[in-house]
């Protein structure tokens, strides 16, 4: 038993690929350490943690709030439930608002071993993180290590220059490529190099002017209509992410939008979900469309005939 299991905090801007990172890592088996993971998401609705719940690993979800302020207290009682699985490494993924010198001051204040803290930054969409918050260079200048994902999105003068513009921000960190988060567990874990903590972000809120809306519903969609809803989303919508069950596919699909470009990936669940639709919309501004944005993905619901038929298909793969 470690009985005072080092920490590893992965921090990086909203939808720069933490969550891909470390359900390839613990996938990948993780070196053969047990690792237990602390999940902080700056909506009310916790999603992260659900996707490493599946890939194998103990997850305490903060959700609402980021773990550099508001849930500090909650972040280390968080690590405290953590111990009882006996882990061998603790990660903290943070809010992508998150402000990693806070969530270091406190490790170090509460005595807990602290390792690397890793950034990732999107290859595709560096500069608009960059652009949208100033929080995102503050995680790139706190970070040991920083990951360039999602390398396969651009083509390589892009993804020179991105990474030309990290060495900028911070000089002293290695920049590590990765498409689909696959990057050796090695390079992950290891001491925090000495030297002066991060100064605190100036002006650091909670949110820094980025609003959550959380969308639920519990109507089957049409695929054709989500998709048109997706590519109409304002541009103020930075970042989505949740499942979505269409009338199409017997499984729901995980989505994720980052910048306009989003995904859609089937999954399969080991219990019916409630409700069948979730998503978390990310963006300046956004409790104002709060309103317009639910109505937008309501209308995406699937007559209720061809719903009725699908959810007893649905019933049927939990039977």
């Amino acid at each position: 038993m470690v009985s005072n299991p080092p920490l590893t905090i992965v921090t990086g801007f909203l939808g720069s690929g933490k969550t891909t990172l470390l359900r390839a890592l613990l996938e990948r088996g993780a070196d053969g350490r047990r690792v237990a993971m602390v999940v902080n998401e700056f909506g009310q609705v916790g999603l992260d943690g659900a996707a490493l719940e599946r890939a194998g690993a103990p997850v305490v979800e903060l959700p609402g709030g980021c773990v550099c302020c508001e849930a500090g207290s909650d972040f280390l009682l968080a690590v405290e439930e953590l111990r009882d699985y006996e882990p061998d490494q603790i990660v903290v993924e943070a809010s992508g608002l998150a402000e990693p010198g806070g969530i270091i001051r406190r490790a170090r204040g509460a005595g807990l071993a602290l390792d690397a803290v890793v950034a990732v930054a999107d290859a595709a969409n560096l500069d608009e993180a960059l652009a949208a918050s100033p929080v995102a260079a503050w995680q790139l200048r706190s970070a040991d290590l920083i990951v360039l994902s999602k390398v396969d999105l651009v083509a390589p003068a892009a993804r020179a220059a991105a990474e030309a513009r990290l060495r900028g921000l911070n000089p002293r960190a290695a920049v590590v490529p990765a498409a689909y988060g696959a990057v050796p567990a090695g390079l992950l874990f290891g001491p925090r190099p000495p030297g002066e903590e991060p100064e605190p972000a100036p002006g650091h809120g909670h949110g820094d002017g980025f609003a959550a809306v959380t969308w639920r519903s519990d109507a089957p969609l049409r695929r054709a209509a989500l998709e048109a809803a997706l590519a109409h989303l304002p541009a103020t919508v930075y970042r989505a992410k949740g499942l979505v069950h269409c009338t199409d596919a017997p499984w729901p699909d995980e989505l994720h939008l980052v910048c306009g470009r989003h995904a859609l990936t089937a999954v399969r669940l080991r219990e019916p979900a409630a409700p069948l639709n979730t998503l978390v919309l990310l963006g300046p501004g956004l409790d104002a469309r709060a309103e317009a944005l639910r109505a937008a993905l309501d209308a995406c619901a699937d007559t209720p005939e061809r719903a009725a038929g699908w959810r007893e298909r649905y019933a049927a793969l939990f039977a």
